[in-house]
């Protein structure tokens, strides 16, 4: 198992575990200041996607959880509904004989990104091949935050992913709030 992936593993039991906690009683969070705001997303896209000059926001069609409404499955970003830090983590698997290049942005700024494919001239390798990422970062209520799949007229970028097994995935949610 990556570390990354390891990581990703504890981070989500304390949040879970904390979640227990404040569900046992409303006056019990991690903070100690009354009620914790649950705010949690995870959702995958369905269909393949390839970069355009006019289309680069990753709009994920399926949605697993969307906890507090933060995640609007119709143009793919996700708000901020409380100020706090957030865990944000992105999955894609690359299309055979193309590159693959994501971004996650926050208000327009990119945060972190994944490449896949820089391998045997400008199309890369052959194979399919997972990139990814993650990242935890201050938010403010109202931050928008989605992914990016750039252009480039040169060297196309594009993700594979398929209705039944959901290949690429984003994955975010409240770690604790900026009190």
């Amino acid at each position: 198992m990556a570390v990354s992936s390891l990581v990703t593993f504890f981070i989500l039991v304390n949040y879970l575990a904390d979640v227990t906690i404040s569900q046992q009683s409303e006056t019990c969070s991690p903070t100690g200041h009354g009620e914790r705001r649950k705010v949690a997303f995870s959702v995958a896209r369905t269909s393949h996607m390839a970069s355009s000059p006019t289309e680069n926001i990753i709009v994920y069609d399926h949605v697993f959880t969307n906890v507090g409404n933060g995640y609007n499955p119709q143009t793919g970003i996700f708000t901020c509904p409380v100020s706090g830090y957030y865990y944000f983590a992105f999955h894609a698997l690359k299309s055979y004989n193309h590159n693959l290049h994501m971004q996650l942005t926050k208000n327009n700024e990119q945060v972190i990104a994944a490449h896949s494919g820089q391998g045997s001239g400008s199309s890369g390798p052959a194979e399919l091949q997972d990139t990814g990422n993650d990242v935890i970062i201050p938010c403010d209520e109202g931050d928008q935050v989605w992914m990016k799949l750039p252009y480039s007229a040169d060297r196309p970028f594009q993700f594979y992913s398929h209705p039944g097994h959901k290949y690429t995935s984003f994955t975010g949610y409240l770690i604790f709030t900026a009190d």
